[in-house]
């Protein structure tokens, strides 16, 4: 049974899955090529991160796999030239999150590269749609990591497809399984974005505990909220609930600036070759190699957590989406 969509056939690529591009470095090059050499679209997954870490991560991604790749980009935490980077690195695919893609429409054309927007509502699609992008990606409020997103994948998927057709759509939020990606497809999707699932690969660059953790959790344990914004004010994400959360709901929910912790210490890890140390409410999550308490930190994750029951390659994971889930054509 075919799975290619023809938006895998305009990326050139065996099977329409993507790994998100999960900020921080998690998403990382070997992560992004295991997805790509397993016939998806691996992501590296820059936000928050130096515009000389990426061009630098670009170049280690394509001595692991020559199949093609994409760059996620949170533009509220791009440092000056990191999408400018991507561009003249040529990247394939270049998605966007966050943010208005009409200053680098016609930037990615020339570059010959696909853009994706990401976003988080039908108006927002259309919007993209109208400046001229690639193809649109439509988060569910659902997912894991931070959420544009406001209403189900399952409600937002179909009206984003009906109101940007014959554009191309990415469904994210919610997909861990082959059922997932059936009902996507099923949906009009022409692709899925994956996180929660790839989180708990063996290639994914996340502390092993924070993986664990999310194979224990269920949907039940996440939870949506603006908490763990040093970093990145007033973005909403979904975490899993631990004492930091805890903490702070037991002491009535209050603002920034008046939380419990605020401006402790923590932990310390590595981010893009430098050693950071890491305060209460902090944007980045357990990287390998991080020191500290679990339960301070972001643990970025999202509802498909039930789903989640194990960590592995992540080309395993490919073969497993991809397993049984039919594909509509949605040709236009």
């Amino acid at each position: 049974m075919t799975m290619k969509t023809p938006l895998c056939r305009e990326l050139r690529i065996d099977v329409p899955i993507f790994n998100a591009g999960m900020g921080g470095g998690i998403a990382g090059a070997e992560l992004a090529a295991a997805v790509s050499n397993a016939g998806g679209l691996g992501v590296l997954g820059m936000g928050g991160l130096p515009t000389s870490f990426t061009r630098d991560e670009i170049r280690r991604l394509r001595t692991l796999t020559t199949k093609p790749f994409g760059v996620n980009v949170l533009l509220p935490l791009a440092e000056e030239g990191q999408v400018e980077v991507c561009l003249e690195e040529k990247v394939p695919v270049l998605i966007l999150f966050w943010g208005d893609a009409r200053p680098f429409v016609d930037k990615a054309r020339r570059a010959g590269t696909k853009l994706v927007l990401q976003c988080g509502s039908v108006k927002e699609a259309k919007a993209a749609s109208d400046a001229g992008v690639d193809a649109v990606m439509i988060q569910g409020v659902e997912a894991g990591g931070h959420v544009k997103g406001t209403t189900a994948l399952s409600i937002a998927l179909p009206a984003v497809v009906s109101g940007v057709k014959p554009l191309p759509v990415i469904a994210a939020g919610g997909v861990a399984d082959a059922r997932g990606v059936a009902a996507a497809l099923d949906l009009g999707a022409q692709a899925v974005s994956v996180g929660t699932r790839f989180l708990c690969s063996n290639e994914a660059a996340a502390a092993r505990a924070y993986k664990e953790r999310i194979v224990r959790a269920e949907a039940e344990d996440t939870v949506h909220t603006l908490l763990f914004d040093i970093g990145w004010p007033n973005a909403a994400h979904r975490v899993l609930r631990n004492r930091a959360y805890s903490e702070w709901e037991a002491a009535g929910s209050p603002p920034t600036g008046k939380r419990p912790r605020e401006g402790v210490s923590y932990g310390a890890m590595t981010i893009a070759g430098t050693r950071v140390e890491l305060t209460s409410y902090a944007v980045f999550p357990p990287l390998e190699g991080f020191e500290g308490d679990m339960e301070q930190a972001a643990l970025y994750a999202g509802q498909s957590c039930s789903l989640v029951d194990d960590i592995k390659p992540a080309a395993d994971i490919v073969r497993e989406l991809a397993r049984g889930a039919s594909v509509q054509s949605n040709a236009s």
